[in-house]
């Protein structure tokens, strides 16, 4: 019996120092192994932020504006043999010219000016001494680097605004363009602030006048 007895302690001493190893190896385990971060949580933390739209300040000038293009354009742009006003509006007649006038190819062209005199069908006779290609170009730095590539540009015009003056009325044109090679290379540079002024002839609306507010 007392045989019996001494193994059935000895049987539950073996049985709680187990229990009691069982437990410390736990918590030291516990303690020493970092938590798993919650899975929301670190979504939460790895989701991007909504991008936010910035907004244009409010400059008062008229070719800025954080409207949608309302007139723009990237269709092919009507080569010079074709190029003619008659039956255009006025306002095609303006977005047809800042294409023109914004549509190179670094293989043939020079300079700017190239596209510019593509367009002098719808000018007055005047610019054809003014849209003179200079014999040594100052070429803008994205020019530059489209012509290393033999790269041609893509044009995107917008009429932001419109002033009328007695027969003639002013446009305010925002023209950019995407630069593009043959290899996938592109590169769109800052857009060009226009200003033309229309007036009527026999054969209808006419540009009198132009200018590039980046050069003045």
């Amino acid at each position: 019996m007392r045989s019996t007895r001494f193994i059935l302690i000895l049987t539950g001493l073996v049985a709680v120092i187990a229990l009691l190893t069982t437990g410390i190896v736990y918590a030291v385990n516990r303690t020493t192994q970092p938590e798993a971060p919650d899975a929301t949580a670190a979504m939460a933390e790895t989701a991007a932020p909504p991008s936010a739209t910035p907004t244009e300040p409010d400059t008062g000038r008229a070719w800025e504006t954080t409207a949608p293009p309302t007139t723009a354009s990237s269709s092919p742009v009507p080569s010079t043999r074709k190029l003619d006003r008659k039956g255009m509006s006025a306002d095609e007649l303006v977005t047809t010219a800042a294409q023109v006038m914004t549509t190179w190819d670094t293989t043939t062209d020079v300079s700017p000016t190239d596209g510019y005199r593509r367009a002098l069908p719808l000018f007055v006779a005047e610019y054809r001494d003014i849209f003179v290609t200079p014999a040594k170009p100052a070429l803008p730095r994205d020019w530059w680097e489209a012509a290393e590539r033999e790269a041609s540009s893509t044009p995107r015009v917008q009429i932001t605004d419109t002033y009328a003056h007695g027969d003639t009325t002013t446009y305010y044109v925002v023209a950019s363009w995407t630069w593009r090679s043959e290899d996938g290379w592109t590169l769109t540079p800052d857009p060009a602030h226009m200003t033309f002024q229309v007036t009527q002839d026999k054969t209808g609306p006419i540009i009198r006048n132009w200018t590039d507010q980046q050069l003045q």
